[in-house]
């Protein structure tokens, strides 16, 4: 496998790369309006060199009607301290007629052809001799004396300039600008280093964290207080699966315990009835009843582990079930009809009304219920009564049992659908259940994408089942 950068070194490259572009286009746009505000100053400064010297011409020949020689020798000494400055002034056919500031009677851009009429005035850009030049042409119209030999013809003004002080400057800046990037280069590096090391200290407390939990340490939590708002969500997260984690190995430690002493007691109880028939020679009758006793044993050990099966396919959500659909009102009735001895020996009476349709598995659902109604009529009172409620509406059906009896304080609710848990006010003397009706019964309820819940009061106890309509799940 090839190797990945941390995510603290992601991070500082990141924000090193973010400031680094911001940082670069920020330098170009410097740059850019540096250059051009010497370009503006530039063409200012030689359209100003343009009107002095068109002034400067007309003045002297307004006075007297000089040569060209002494035109140049006046341009001379006013442009003498102008440095950087060159003056070039030819005619249409290209000659000479004057010139300022020539070294060995040359000057920048001296071999560049006069301009055509149709782009006045010309500003124009060049390097030469690793010196950068920019210079403006215009025509001037002169007197006859000096335009010799077509007075129509104008003569080229053309000023150029050498913008070494500008370069250097710009260079300086430049120069500038890249010491300065790698500064900021690497302090991006560092702070991005930082503030990334420092953002992800709920992640590597989170790592300690998990790093610390076991079966025996699950009470571990992370505090929001001091973790950055975008970590909220996963460490709250975390901390919910620490909750969730944990209440499963508490009820994982519970029901191993009840389980432990649930099967103990008819493990025992096989053990004991074989070894009192053991214990001395006995008719045969007498082995034969202490058979049946180890059979009815046997078989209550059997039923309770097919529904600790039953149970851990539920959770695994490995249920096969055969959907059909159902009149609740039928399948109530049948069960009805089932624990009416049950009933009348308890001397209590089964009422049922209302009617829906559902589309559920038959054989689970007269299973779920079953467990309902024996545990009403074994908690009923004699001369009571059973209640059964179908009733249902837009967003479901709920069937309601209710049955009156010793209350269940509100404590105790959520618990009574947990395996081998009775409620103490709710037992008898003498129970024959193994503990798992009502966790079978919402593992049945919960795979039909029901719900199941309990009220209880001094008056009576009422076990609400909700169903969704077909069409909603």
């Amino acid at each position: 496998m090839g190797s990945y950068l941390s995510l603290t070194t992601r991070l500082s490259l990141t924000f090193s790369i973010a400031m680094l572009a911001v940082w670069g286009l920020v330098s170009v746009v410097l740059m850019q309006s540096l250059e051009h505000h010497f370009a503006r100053q530039d063409e200012t400064d030689l359209q100003s060199k343009i009107v002095i010297t068109k002034n400067f011409i007309s003045t002297q020949l307004q006075h007297h009607d000089p040569s060209w020689s002494e035109l140049e020798t006046g341009l001379n000494k006013m442009l003498s301290g102008h440095g950087g400055y060159y003056l070039l002034i030819k005619d249409s056919q290209g000659r000479v007629l004057a010139s300022t500031n020539a070294t060995n009677g040359q000057q920048p851009g001296m071999s560049r052809a006069a301009p055509d009429e149709t782009s006045l005035p010309l500003h124009e850009s060049w390097t030469e001799d690793g010196i950068r030049y920019r210079s403006i042409t215009e025509p001037v119209f002169l007197a006859p004396a000096l335009a010799k030999p077509d007075a129509a013809n104008p003569v080229w003004i053309r000023v150029a300039l050498d913008t070494s002080y500008h370069q250097h400057f710009i260079d300086e800046i430049k120069t500038g600008l890249a010491w300065l990037t790698g500064g900021i280069a690497l302090i991006s590096v560092l702070l991005g280093w930082f503030a990334s090391h420092s953002g992800l200290k709920p992640l590597r407390s989170l790592a300690s964290l998990s790093s610390r939990v076991t079966a025996n340490k699950l009470d571990h939590r992370l505090s929001l207080a001091d973790a950055p708002s975008e970590l909220h969500a996963p460490i709250q997260t975390f901390n919910d699966m620490l909750d969730r984690l944990e209440n499963s190995f508490q009820r994982l430690t519970a029901f191993s315990s009840d389980i432990a002493h649930e099967l103990r007691t008819p493990v025992n109880s096989l053990m004991m009835q074989t070894q009192v028939a053991l214990a001395h020679p006995r008719e045969s009758e007498d082995y034969r009843e202490a058979l049946y006793a180890n059979l009815e044993t046997a078989e209550r050990l059997a039923r309770m582990i097919s529904e600790m099966l039953f149970l851990a396919k539920s959770e695994q959500g490995q249920l096969a079930m055969q959907l059909e659909p159902l009149m609740l009102a039928d399948e109530l009735d049948e069960l009805i009809e089932f624990f009416e001895p049950l009933a009348c020996e308890q001397a209590v009476r089964l009422q049922r009304q209302g009617n829906a349709r559902l589309l559920a598995d038959k054989s689970m659902l007269q299973r779920a219920f079953s467990n309902l109604l024996t545990n009403a009529i074994r908690y009923t009172p004699k001369q009571g009564e059973v209640h059964i409620a179908i009733a249902s509406n837009h967003t479901g059906t709920t069937v309601e049992i209710t049955n009156p009896g010793l209350n269940i304080p509100p404590e105790e609710w959520p618990r009574l659908f947990d395996r081998f848990y009775r409620a103490d006010s709710a037992r008898q003397p003498v129970t024959e259940g193994t503990g798992l009706g009502l966790a079978i019964t919402k593992a049945i309820i919960t795979a039909h994408d029901g719900t199941i819940s309990v009220h209880s009061n001094e008056q009576e106890t009422c076990f609400s089942v909700w169903f969704p309509h077909t069409d909603s799940r």
